[in-house]
């Protein structure tokens, strides 16, 4: 019985990487530009599935960390991505060092997190101070493509928070994180930040 429900689950994620990573050249190929992984690099992707989209931008760098809260999630990047380190737990509650990754990634899942001002000082404390750098990437809700994700999040009362990127610029300096650019792509947006230091940038 308990294969069965196993088989079962495995399955379902299945389908679930399926669907999300239809049309996925077009993300991987704008990831590996905005988050420029570098081979002495350690990454952690913050709600990044089953690590399939994470796997094929992170290329070679040192170590590649997926955090998602899905235990079934988890399971199946382990047995499919041995080579990837995946932990379960959320955004909101890191269970990782401080000062320890050089990227930090949250690739269309922000919206997702119950608590986004947990989840921004959370990825900011894992995060170097001299080089690390975080890099959102999420959906301005004014958009086209915003307006129909905040239609069907709405239907299916998921609890999703969308910013503009103005709001979400804001926040993250709330947040005493530095941002260094917003850029608008095909996929969304792109905020990339980092730990303020008030001696070079007051």
């Amino acid at each position: 019985m308990a294969h069965m429900r196993n088989l079962c689950n495995g399955l379902v994620v299945k389908l679930q990487e399926l669907t999300y990573t239809i049309g996925a050249s077009k993300r991987i190929q704008t990831m590996s530009e905005y988050v420029d992984l570098r081979p002495e690099d350690t990454l952690l992707d913050v709600g990044g599935n089953t690590g399939k989209i994470t796997e094929a931008y992170s290329g070679n760098c040192k170590e590649v960390v997926v955090l998602d809260p899905k235990r079934s999630i988890v399971k199946y990047g382990r047995s499919h991505r041995p080579h990837i380190k995946f932990i379960e737990g959320s955004a909101e509650n890191i269970p990782l060092p401080d000062n320890y990754f050089d990227k930090v990634v949250a690739s269309a899942s922000f919206h997702h997190f119950s608590n986004q001002e947990s989840a921004l000082e959370e990825m900011k404390r894992v995060l170097k101070p001299d080089r690390g750098k975080l890099i959102i990437l999420e959906i301005d809700p004014n958009s086209s493509r915003g307006k129909r994700l905040k239609f069907f999040e709405t239907l299916f009362h998921t609890g999703a928070k969308l910013y503009a990127p103005s709001q979400l610029r804001k926040k993250a300096e709330e947040h005493d994180l530095r941002v260094l650019s917003v850029n608008s792509t095909v996929l969304g947006y792109f905020l990339t930040a980092a730990k303020r230091d008030d001696k070079i940038n007051p």
